[in-house]
């Protein structure tokens, strides 16, 4: 197959839907010779962050010196940015030469009277067959859904991490944030080190679960901790309000921050427009202390290093490439789009966030009111109808904003103008194209007078955010 027969291959999957269990992959990679087990593997998942890890572990292996594939899922434009060896994403032939041989075997299976592989399946196996083609020694594998029953999760890794539990997929992983939890740590292996940033009632049954398949445990807020500093750290953020992608916390005494913040200079002269430095402090003799400058802005991007920074420690008690130049070399070089993604090349600032549920909205929030605190803001937004896009749009937007709504690539997608009520912000509109949504939206931007103090934001379902990106990028 070439490229463009690999697309239409994986459009035909979609006919065997979402089915979850081990039996599929576990056949279609013994059938392809194993080829997870030929390279040591790391495994990531989480409610949230967990691509964002993802890539920071990846930028640190590579400045490690240790030759990397990363495996990430959604794609925001091409399905080749799920495969990405040592900073780039594969070629097409590359992908369609894998697929092909995924191909293959599946229709085997078939022959054989067995049920055949889903599409994220296939793309899985693709990915695990790639990689060891290229000869990597790490592989970042980031979980497509959950954990326990999710298809990445037949690999042994050396370090385990869960970066968060929240309140999303229930139908799909027990119904109750407690079973969530409990899909989450199904990833979780016998003597395997695990590193995570899960609080409350998820932390326990993470806890348990180490207890029993005699895990060592690191936990953040325990164990090691990170905040973002001011300018030539001078000053700090409060923890707790750089951990708001974590948990929750008292709207009003976040509100008391946020005011004091805003009066701060935010320039800084030794960082650069996208980045922020960071403090991350060790509590144990696994953990050292040391800054970094992480190229990546947003609140929760403090809390996401700190875990990747975490796990990276971790594998240096056993491997001495992992030092902390190499730790913040990775973090000064990670690149993660589309997520708090300043885009530049417009007279007014331009961000991109594919915050999807109500956590996410919530740190984006906190993140804008940190960042850009007096700026004017025009959102382009997109939810899937499936979310809880009432408690979203509450708490992103104010009366002052401007709002487009639009509708994300989906079948899932909610109407714009069904959400138009729920919006309380007094300019707003439902515009369903997206391309027509984001002219609006830049329109409205130029509309304020004052293209130094004003941001467009386009948010919500990554299944907009990589269109909208890609338009951006063209100017």
């Amino acid at each position: 197959m070439n490229y463009e027969e690999s697309l239409a291959y994986l459009d035909e999957l979609n006919v065997f839907g979402m089915n979850f269990g081990l039996a599929r992959i576990e056949k279609l990679l013994y059938l392809l010779g194993e080829p997870q087990k030929a390279y040591k593997t790391i495994h990531v998942t989480g409610t949230n962050g967990k691509g964002s890890v993802t890539a920071m572990l990846a930028s640190g292996l590579q400045a490690a010196g240790i030759r990397t594939g990363m495996y990430i899922s959604p794609h925001l434009s091409s399905y080749t940015e799920r495969m990405v060896i040592d900073g780039r994403q594969v070629s097409e032939a590359q992908f369609a030469d894998a697929l092909s041989v995924v191909r293959d075997i599946c229709e085997f299976m078939a022959g054989e009277g067995d049920e055949h592989p889903t599409q994220f399946e296939v793309i899985t196996a693709a990915a695990f067959l790639l990689f060891q083609k290229e000869k990597v020694e790490y592989a970042v594998i980031e979980v497509g859904l959950g954990g326990l029953l999710d298809s990445t999760n037949v690999i042994l890794p050396e370090v385990s991490v869960i970066t968060n539990v929240t309140f999303e997929h229930a139908d799909k992983c027990g119904g109750t944030l407690e079973g969530i939890a409990h899909h989450k740590a199904g990833i979780m292996k016998p003597g395997v080190p695990v590193v995570t940033g899960a609080e409350g009632k998820a932390l326990e049954i993470i806890r348990e679960e180490a207890w029993a398949k005699g895990c060592a445990l690191y936990v953040m807020g325990e164990d090691f901790a990170a905040e973002a500093m001011k300018p030539l750290g001078q000053l700090s953020i409060p923890p707790n309000l750089g951990a708001t992608g974590y948990g929750a916390q008292d709207r009003a005494l976040t509100a008391m921050q946020m005011e004091a913040l805003s009066k701060l200079h935010m320039d800084c002269s030794e960082c650069g427009d996208s980045e922020q430095l960071v403090a991350f402090k060790g509590k144990n003799d696994v953990f050292g202390s040391m800054d970094y400058k992480l190229s990546l802005l947003g609140l929760h991007q403090v809390q996401n290093s700190a875990l990747a920074a975490a796990v990276m420690m971790v594998l240096a008690t056993d491997d001495l490439r992992f030092t902390k130049k190499a730790i913040k070399q990775g973090m000064k070089r990670v690149v993660w789009p589309g997520r708090f993604e300043l885009i530049k090349g417009y007279a007014y600032k331009v961000l991109i966030d594919g915050a999807h549920n109500p956590a996410g909205i919530a740190t984006l929030r906190a993140s804008l009111d940190y960042y850009f605190p007096a700026e004017q803001r025009v959102f382009v937004l997109g939810i899937l109808k499936d979310k809880d896009y009432q408690q979203m749009l509450d708490m992103l937007l104010r009366p002052e904003d401007k709002v487009v709504l639009t509708t994300p690539d989906s079948e899932r997608a909610a109407e714009p103008a069904e959400l138009l009520p729920y919006v309380k912000s007094e300019c707003r509109e439902a515009v369903a194209d997206a391309a027509a949504a984001l002219q609006r939206g830049h329109q409205l931007a130029q509309a304020t007078g004052e293209p130094r103090n004003t941001i467009l934001i386009c948010a919500g379902s990554l299944y907009l955010i990589g269109a909208l990106r890609d338009l951006l990028m063209k100017g």
